[in-house]
């Protein structure tokens, strides 16, 4: 299945801005990419949003509003703005997106149905200023609901990490006075802050797209949890050719993504890796992935390898903190005394694996913060025990709980 590639708009200011196109052979079905703002470095990097042309227009994902992404990567973790973000325009991300969907020959009232990749606030925020220029319906899985719709689940999500991050020895990123006044968090309108959106059909099971009253074969829901529960993917191209996947975060280029749970992250690999007709996978950050199999097999590797560091740091007792701030355990320097929560729940899930196993035990509480040492064995055992867990499904629930 050829796919032909145009570029309709390059990237712009602040690495986003981007417009482009894949034309399935033929010329009846197409998917365009619009980029949107979003920080890199201190964040996951600008927003794809994807407009899928068949026999109606679906969209997936619809990126975060400017000064939304400014006070969740800068201003509460108290972070230095530099002054190329600090001057972008309020609605520059909304700004990016009106001037895509025009490029691509569309308007917001065409589209047909919005499908939310995953319940995290980069990936719908924006929904809402687009929704009110037209009529679709929401969609996206059912157990990313919660964190979607509900109007406080950001500010849950905030509170409850911090206590989270106590226990595993992290710094604050605020002084307990200034969090709980909330004096502090600028950019926060909270009378008119649309941090929510309201799904109309959640996704219950895998299966074809229901758009624009259609049933669509050549758009199917999948279910791929691990970076969030509720995670899809869309599998887009007829049934008998090869396929396009929109992968939301799932799978990252070149950076890896965050699992929320690793074992389930490495059951949905598992999964993926008997992708034989995939041909192209278009994820919401980053590159674009040209050989499914490839990078499957790279982030496998590269959680062996975590937890690999991670168990054998353990040969005496450490915290989650001390693991996450070691020199090249990331790619990036994390700060030991600077509040960091992505670096701080990366290297707790893969501890958490280790203790599902076995492989790390908890030796002691002080002040508040958890300690672990590993038990001994070589890692290989530990590994394949892990492998084993990795390969029965039915054990997941039960072992994480």
């Amino acid at each position: 299945m050829p796919l032909t590639e145009i570029v309709l708009k390059p990237t712009a200011v602040a690495g986003s801005g981007r417009v482009r196109c894949f034309e399935f052979s033929g010329g009846k079905s197409r998917i365009t990419q619009i980029t949107t703002f979003c920080p890199d470095v201190i964040g996951p990097g600008p927003v794809h949003s994807y407009l899928i042309h068949d026999q109606a227009l679906v969209m997936m994902d619809a990126g975060i509003p400017t000064h939304l992404a400014k006070a969740f990567f800068y201003y509460w973790r108290n972070q230095p703005v530099p002054q190329e973000i600090d001057n972008l325009l309020s609605d520059h991300s909304e700004r990016e997106f009106l001037e895509g969907i025009k490029l691509a020959g569309y308007s917001i009232p065409d589209v047909d149905l919005l499908v939310i990749s995953h319940g995290h606030p980069d990936h719908f925020l924006m929904a809402n200023n687009i929704l009110s220029r037209g009529k679709a319906p929401v969609s996206a899985h059912i157990l990313d609901t919660p964190e979607i719709c509900n109007p406080w689940g950001l500010l849950n999500m905030w509170v409850s990490l911090q206590r989270q991050m106590t226990a595993v020895g992290m710094p604050p990123p605020l002084s307990p006075k200034k969090f709980l006044s909330l004096e502090d968090l600028r950019g926060f309108d909270f009378d008119h802050l649309g941090v929510s959106l309201k799904v109309d059909t959640p996704f219950l099971r895998d299966g074809p797209i229901v758009a624009g009253g259609m049933t669509i074969e050549e758009i199917q829901v999948k279910h791929l949890p691990g970076h969030t529960s509720g995670s899809i993917g869309l599998l887009v191209g007829k049934p008998e050719d090869e396929k396009v996947l929109l992968c939301g975060d799932v799978l990252l280029n070149p950076i890896t993504p965050h699992p929320d749970d690793l074992l389930v992250y490495l059951q949905t690999l598992e999964e993926l890796s008997t992708y034989d007709d995939v041909v192209l996978v278009l994820p919401a950050h980053g590159r674009a992935i040209r050989n499914l199999n490839n990078r499957v097999a790279f982030l496998k590797a590269h959680h062996k390898n975590r937890l690999r560091v991670t168990y054998q740091a353990c040969h005496v007792p450490r915290c989650v903190w001390d693991i996450a701030s070691m020199p090249d355990y990331f790619d990036t320097f994390v700060d030991p005394n600077q509040f960091n929560f992505l670096a701080g729940l990366e290297a707790l899930v893969h501890l958490e694996v280790l203790i599902m196993v076995g492989g790390l035990i908890r030796t002691h509480i002080r002040d508040e913060v958890h300690y672990f040492q590993n038990c001994g064995l070589p890692f290989e055992e530990i590994y394949g025990r892990i492998m084993e867990l990795v390969a029965d499904k039915r054990k997941r629930a039960l072992m994480r709980f």
